[in-house]
Parts: structure tokens; C-alpha cells; sequence
């Protein structure tokens, strides 16, 4: 996984704040706006707040979210980033307040009463800790959508093995040619192969480029 540059300038981001602490709202809105983000007000519904749903910008939205808050069903599936980074504003550090944060995606805390100082450490902590768990679940969706489609690849060997007479080596690198040359990954190159063969019984009559390429 490559590493991504670390967000330093929140300029032109837009902060929406969960709070009904005045206090809180008008030392944050103060120290956000000198940052060059814009402040918005939200409220949470009967069914909690929509993490980063409709109206939300996933590369411009960050949500600051106030724990003593009565939140609800606001959380995010298990194992699932919400859209837009969350940032916890902590007043009572009771462990079930402090879980509602974490279950609602917090990726930074803020301690109330909020000081100008520390709103810049929590924004570039949240912001960037937010990117750095969606690159990573991105990279498990991909490495297991991957997997998925392995079954594809050994059928695609074992069928050339058989209708070759050649070793599972042999098979493997001629497909893994054909893949680079089609410009494909191996898995998306096997899966095709897969509904090539729809209604044929060897790799060979289903595809003409491994035929060519096994002579």
C-alpha cells in the first residue's frame, strides 16, 4: 500500500458540528473558521445522525460529533469507516459515552471545555487517520474480492493442464502471459476465461489466445 500525503491545510472544508453545548460551538466555530473551514449546525433525529449519508461530501466533510449527546442509533455497521471523519467532543469521559463515540466511527477526541489550541491537533489526527483506515479497508475489500475469484484461476490451470498435457507451472505462466497482455489482472483474466468456457468442456476450444499462446 502506498503511503498518502498527510492533510495539513483544512481550507475550504466544511465542519459540521453535533453540539447543543454553546460554549463548545462557539469556541470551535471561532478557531474552525480562522482555519478556513466553514461551520454548519446539525441535528440528530429520532434515528440518530446520518454518518457522512446524503448531503455529506466524503473530501470536504468532517463531522464533530459531541458525546453528551442523547445519539441514539447513531453508529456505523460494525467493522464499517463512515463516510466522513468523526471527531468526538468528550465532556464526560464515562466509558458508555466514550464507547458511542467509538462505535460511531470517532477517529480524534476533542475535551470539552474546547480550546482554540487543540483543534488543529484533533483535526489532523482525524482527518488523517480517517484516510488511512479507508485505504486500508479498501485494501482488505480488494485482497478479498481477490480470493473470491482464485477459484477461477486453478480451474483455469487445472483445464489447460488437462487439455495440454502440461504441469501446473507451464499453465500458470502461459494464462499469467495472456492476462499481461490483455492488460488484465490474473484473477479478472481467469474469471473471464470462466465465462468464455460457459458451455464448453476445455480452455483451449473456449479461449484462442491460450491456444495460441500453449502451441
Amino acid at each position: 500500500m502506498s503511503i498518502a500525503r498527510l492533510v495539513q491545510n483544512f481550507s475550504q472544508r466544511r465542519a459540521l458540528i453535533a453540539s447543543r453545548d454553546a460554549r463548545a460551538i462557539e469556541a470551535l466555530t471561532g478557531t474552525l473558521q480562522k482555519l478556513g473551514l466553514g461551520v454548519e449546525g446539525i441535528e440528530a433525529g429520532e434515528s440518530g445522525l446520518d454518518l457522512g449519508g446524503a448531503g455529506a461530501d466524503p473530501a470536504r466533510d468532517i463531522l464533530f460529533l459531541d458525546g453528551d449527546l442523547n445519539l441514539g442509533a447513531t453508529s456505523s455497521p460494525e467493522a464499517v469507516l463512515p463516510a466522513i471523519p468523526v471527531i468526538g467532543l468528550v465532556g464526560v469521559e464515562a466509558p458508555s459515552r466514550l464507547r458511542t463515540l467509538v462505535t460511531a466511527g470517532a477517529t480524534a477526541f476533542l475535551p470539552k471545555p474546547v480550546y482554540g489550541g487543540s483543534v488543529y491537533s484533533a483535526l489532523y489526527l482525524g482527518v488523517n487517520e480517517h484516510a488511512r483506515r479507508a485505504r486500508l479497508q479498501a485494501d482488505v475489500e480488494e485482497l478479498e474480492a481477490r480470493r473470491r475469484l482464485r477459484r477461477h484461476v486453478i480451474r483455469a490451470v487445472v483445464d489447460l493442464m488437462a487439455a495440454r498435457g502440461i504441469d501446473d507451472e507451464a499453465a500458470y505462466q502461459i494464462i499469467r502471459r495472456e492476462a499481461m497482455r490483455e492488460r488484465l489482472g490474473l484473477e479478472t483474466y481467469c474469471e473471464r476465461l470462466a465465462l468464455q468456457r460457459a458451455g464448453s468442456s476445455h480452455v483451449d476450444t473456449a479461449s484462442p489466445t491460450l491456444r495460441a499462446a500453449a502451441d
